[in-house]
C-alpha cells in the first residue's frame, strides 16, 4: 500500500475510535448535568375553600392512614374529611355532638379519633365514617374552650389522651376504661414541661411536644421517658411550634415562625432545615399542621390558605 494511502487509512481509523469514544461518554456527561433531586421535594398542593363536603373552611388538624390517605378535622364546617394522597375527596361526615374539633388521629386499623375539649370527649369513628353510639370516650377532665386535647393510638389499641391544661396523659383501654394517668416529665435538665400534642410514632413510642422546653420528648407507652430532641441544645436561636409529625426514621417539626421545617432522625440527630416559604408564602401564619404517610410523603396543612401542600421525602 502506498505511504499516503496508509496515512489516510490510519487517520480514518483514529477518527472513528474518537467518535465512538465520544458517543460512549456523552450519556455520562449528560447524567452528571442532571439537577440534583431535593431532599424534600414539593410535588403539589390541593384543597378547595368552602363549607361543604370535600371543602376546607377552617382546617385545624391533619393525619394520615396506612394507605397514605389524609384525614382533616375542620372546625369551621364541623366536617371530618378523608382525601386520597392527590387530594381527591373520598368521604366527609359530621357528628351532631362534635362542635369543637381540635385534633385528629388514625390508628393502624383505620379508625379515626377526634377530640373536643369543650365537650370533654374523644369521638371514635370507623373508617367508613360511621360512629357507634358507644364509641364516645368521655374524659375524666373537662378542659373547656381554653383547653387543648390531643389523642394518640397505637397498634395495641391503647388510647392516650393529653390534656394541656392539666399537663397529664390519661391512658385508656380499647373498652374506654382508664388504665393509667401520668405526667410527661424528662430526666434531662429542664425537666419541667408544658406538654403540647401527643403523637404515636411508627416505632411504638409516644412523642410529646414541649413548647416551654423547646423540645420533643419520647416516651414508652406506659409513660417512661426515653429520649428527647432539643433544638435549644444546638445553640441556634430557633423556637419550635407545637406542630410535628413522626415517620419510621425521622421527626418533622415546624418552627414557631410558621415557615421553617426542622427534621431530625429518631435518635435526635439534626438532619435537615427547610424553608417552606416559597410554597407557604412569607406572611406571618400559625404553624401548619403536619402528617407523614407511609408513602414517604409529607402533608403540610396550611390553615390560612385552606389547602394541603404535598412533599416527597427523598431521604
Amino acid at each position: 500500500m502506498p505511504r499516503r494511502a496508509s496515512f489516510i487509512l490510519a487517520a480514518t481509523l483514529l477518527a472513528g475510535v474518537a467518535f465512538i469514544s465520544g458517543c460512549s461518554q456523552a450519556p455520562v456527561a449528560a447524567e452528571s448535568q442532571k439537577p440534583a433531586v431535593a431532599r424534600l421535594e414539593f410535588i403539589g398542593q390541593w384543597g378547595t375553600k368552602g363549607d361543604g363536603p370535600g371543602h376546607l373552611r377552617e382546617p385545624v388538624s391533619i393525619a394520615a392512614d396506612v394507605l397514605g390517605n389524609a384525614y382533616i378535622a375542620d372546625a369551621g364546617s364541623l366536617f371530618i374529611h378523608k382525601f386520597d394522597p392527590q387530594g381527591t375527596p373520598l368521604l366527609s361526615f359530621q357528628e351532631d355532638p362534635l362542635k369543637y374539633p381540635q385534633w385528629i388521629a388514625v390508628d393502624p386499623d383505620g379508625d379515626v379519633y377526634v377530640t373536643d375539649a369543650v365537650r370533654g370527649s374523644v369521638f371514635v369513628f370507623y373508617p367508613s365514617g360511621e360512629k357507634d353510639v358507644h364509641r364516645e370516650l368521655h374524659l375524666k377532665t373537662h378542659p373547656g374552650k381554653e383547653g387543648f386535647v390531643s389523642v394518640a393510638v397505637g397498634s395495641d389499641e391503647m388510647i392516650h389522651v393529653l390534656d394541656s391544661n392539666s399537663g397529664k396523659v390519661d391512658t385508656y383501654t380499647p373498652r374506654f376504661h382508664l388504665s393509667k394517668t401520668w405526667i410527661p416529665s424528662s430526666s434531662a435538665p429542664g425537666g419541667g414541661t408544658r406538654p403540647g400534642p401527643i403523637v404515636m410514632g411508627p416505632d411504638g413510642f409516644l412523642y410529646i411536644g414541649d413548647e416551654r422546653g423547646n423540645r420533643i420528648l419520647r416516651f414508652t407507652g406506659d409513660g417512661q421517658f426515653v429520649s428527647e430532641i432539643n433544638k435549644s441544645a444546638t445553640g441556634l436561636s430557633v423556637k419550635l411550634s407545637d406542630q410535628f409529625a413522626v415517620s419510621r426514621a425521622n421527626v418533622f417539626a415546624m418552627d414557631a415562625d410558621g415557615r421553617m421545617l426542622h427534621v431530625w432522625t429518631i435518635d435526635g440527630s439534626p438532619k435537615l432545615d427547610v424553608d417552606l416559604a416559597p410554597q407557604l408564602g412569607q406572611a406571618a401564619r400559625p404553624a401548619p399542621g403536619l402528617a407523614v404517610s407511609p408513602r414517604d410523603e409529607l402533608f403540610v396543612l396550611d390553615q390560612l390558605g385552606a389547602r394541603v401542600l404535598r412533599y416527597r421525602i427523598n431521604f
